[in-house]
């Protein structure tokens, strides 16, 4: 056997152990280059799997849906429960114009006022009544005061028992008052006739035409009304080609 010095085996183990760790090392990088992706180009890689690819974005939608659903159980009530008080307010604001607009009609025409038709001449400027001479007399008439004709036939109108009334007589004429309404030869159309209906409700005296006696807006103050003076008959109101002041 060759015999070995102890410094050639201690020069041995240590080669022999260099020689260890250059082949481990070796073998390491091969197996990273063989098993990673680093060195694959783009093109020749595999494309992610049909769930991965589905996946995200069918969560996104879903996320999404979750927030529609979401925004519309929130939204809707909101809108629901705010409807009312905007219908409230369209309709105030759409009545405060038209209460606007009879209240110009009633004065008289001028360049100014182009859309007057002059109640205040035969009414007064306060539409609280006046005097005419009846055309056919030649006698004066007295005009009904208008701030208490929702008052019917508490207030002396007796031909009136609630807001339709009020119309008939405006679109049809009464005694010595023309017709108003284009249905009856008269120059007014229907809103117009109404803004004068709503003006005039809108400036009843509330000391003679208290709520509980004003036929335009208490609904049981006309039954109250028709019960008292016409024994609960409507059938029994004045023709308005009576001879009773409307």
């Amino acid at each position: 056997m060759i015999a070995l010095t102890q410094s050639q085996g201690i020069l041995l183990a240590i080669g022999g152990a260099i020689f260890v760790a250059v082949a481990g090392a070796i073998l390491v990088l091969r197996g990273r280059s063989r098993d990673g992706s680093l060195d694959i180009p783009d093109a020749m890689r595999p494309g992610p799997s049909d769930p991965d690819l589905e996946t995200p974005l069918l969560q996104k939608l879903q996320g999404w849906g979750l927030v529609l659903v979401l925004f519309f159980v929130v939204w809707m009530p909101a809108v629901w429960l705010a409807e009312p008080q905007r219908n409230l307010s369209q309709e105030q604001a759409l009545l405060k114009d038209s209460i606007r607009r009879g209240s110009h009609m009633v004065e008289l025409f001028s360049e100014e006022n182009q859309g007057g038709v002059g109640c205040v001449q035969c009414h007064g400027s306060e539409l609280q009544g006046s005097r005419i001479l009846n055309t056919a007399t030649g006698t004066p008439v007295l005009t009904p005061n208008l701030q208490t004709v929702c008052g019917g036939p508490y207030t002396g109108h007796n031909l009136i028992y609630g807001l339709n009334d009020i119309k008939t007589t405006i679109e049809q004429g009464r005694g010595q008052m023309p017709s108003w309404s284009i249905r009856y030869e008269g120059a007014l159309g229907d809103q117009q006739v109404n803004d004068l209906i709503n003006y005039v409700v809108s400036i009843q005296d509330e000391e003679q035409v208290p709520f509980e006696k004003n036929l335009c807006t208490n609904p049981e103050a006309v039954d109250a009304a028709v019960e008292e003076f016409l024994n609960g008959d409507p059938t029994k109101k004045p023709s308005p080609t009576d001879n009773v002041q409307f």
